[in-house]
């Protein structure tokens, strides 16, 4: 998406990413670019929690606590073919982001090497690619701390609390 042309960012975004010594807005557009998905993906990513509720909730209403419902492998196909849908969108949006992070280092790196006659842009430029390959927010956060891997636990967690909860009713 971005890779391929220099982004033309407003005057404000170019003023608050200003350096020392001065860089073109060639030069600091994949560093934008960057920020700007770290920024986007941040606010987007927790939408992943939604399907994975309505997931839960359905497949807890057919439980045998509240009725002798069926499991028809049609319904069963459906939501496993939801859940992989929303996964899929979740890992792809991480992977496109890190293939532009890629892409964004790789160009920064490329312009070090071209500045390589001024030390002070060379140090800036530096500078640059250590804070991309720091950004740990959006879809540049760890895995761990990813919203899609803890959508994808949350169900898991809460059939087996109802199951155990279900076996020691039977108990008792």
């Amino acid at each position: 998406m971005f890779a391929r042309e220099v982004t033309k960012w407003s005057r404000e975004v170019v003023e608050q990413s200003h350096r020392q010594p001065p860089l073109t807005e060639k030069e600091l557009s994949a560093y934008n670019e960057i920020f700007f998905i770290a920024q986007r993906t941040q606010v987007v990513a927790p939408l992943i929690w939604y399907p994975f509720v309505v997931l839960t909730l359905m497949i807890v209403a057919r439980l045998s606590v509240f009725d002798n419902w069926t499991w028809p492998v049609s319904l069963v196909l459906i939501w496993s073919v939801t859940a992989a849908w929303a996964l899929g969108s979740a890992i792809l949006l991480r992977r496109a982001a890190e293939q532009l992070r890629e892409t964004a280092l790789n160009d920064l790196r490329r312009f070090r090497l071209l500045g390589r006659e001024v030390a002070a842009k060379r140090e800036t430029f530096d500078e640059l690619i250590a804070e991309i390959r720091d950004l740990k927010t959006g879809a540049f956060a760890p895995l761990t701390d990813q919203p899609f891997m803890r959508a994808v636990l949350f169900p898991g967690a809460g059939l087996g609390l109802l199951a155990v909860g279900q076996r020691l009713l039977d108990v008792f």
